[in-house]
């Protein structure tokens, strides 16, 4: 239902001969004209009204996040395709999208039919988690912490620890852990890990390190997913 919304609203501003808005400053979006291969992954090209609904889509949750914010995370290009596939050890759930480093930037493919914007949330936290990593201002160690005791990555039932992890997702690597921890508490907004102690001290602790990593002149008090930690 939202993507039809969002479909005819573009249509309705095409119709009008307004341009749609604009994505921030270092990002770009735009649509595949082919088939591509990532190696890994593999698209074909969307229809027109596909990508203009999931180009409105990225342009209304991009801007929920503070102004000049991606300003900070280099050049991010923003790649909307069709029927993205993978190899059978990327397999779990839908392919929605991925996100790649480009040079000193990055690569965000959507797939138009798949992605929602959990999904571009998602994919935000992958580049923020490349970002504060390569700074150093993520630990490891820390973050284990937050874990059971004893637990690896890629090992493990979901059923067994269903007050860590946001899904069994969040379990193969710390990077997935991180993204969808992000994800979800954007999904149900305030108060979304209220019950869950372990997933409210990961997303406080990522919180906290865009805070002091990141240039936050002009924020507002809370950001979004601050706002998730109730």
């Amino acid at each position: 239902m939202k993507r039809c919304i969002l479909a005819a609203l573009a249509m309705l501003l095409l119709l009008s001969g307004c341009a749609m808005g604009e994505p921030p400053s270092g990002i770009s979006v735009r649509a595949a004209s082919e088939y591509t291969d990532f190696g890994s992954f593999s698209a074909g090209a969307p229809e027109p009204g596909d990508a203009e609904a999931a180009e409105a889509l990225v342009q209304e949750v991009l801007a929920l996040y503070p102004a000049g914010f991606s300003d900070q995370w280099g050049e991010v290009q923003i790649l909307l395709v069709a029927e993205l596939t993978g190899e059978e050890a990327f397999a779990h759930g839908s392919y929605a999208g991925f996100t790649l480093r480009q040079g000193e930037g990055w690569l965000m493919v959507l797939d138009v039919r798949a992605c929602d914007a959990g999904t571009v949330h998602h994919e935000i936290a992958h580049i923020l988690d490349g970002i504060l990593t390569d700074a150093g201002a993520l630990s490891e160690t820390e973050w284990m912490a937050f874990c059971p005791g004893g637990f690896a990555y890629g090992e493990g039932d979901f059923e067994r620890y269903p007050d860590f992890f946001a899904d069994a997702y969040a379990m193969e690597n710390i990077r997935e852990d991180r993204a969808r921890t992000f994800e979800e508490a954007l999904r149900q907004g305030p108060g979304a890990y209220a019950d869950r102690p372990a997933l409210w001290l990961k997303l406080e602790y990522f919180s906290r390190a865009i805070r002091d990593h990141f240039d936050t002149e002009g924020w507002p008090e809370k950001t979004i997913w601050e706002l998730a930690l109730g």
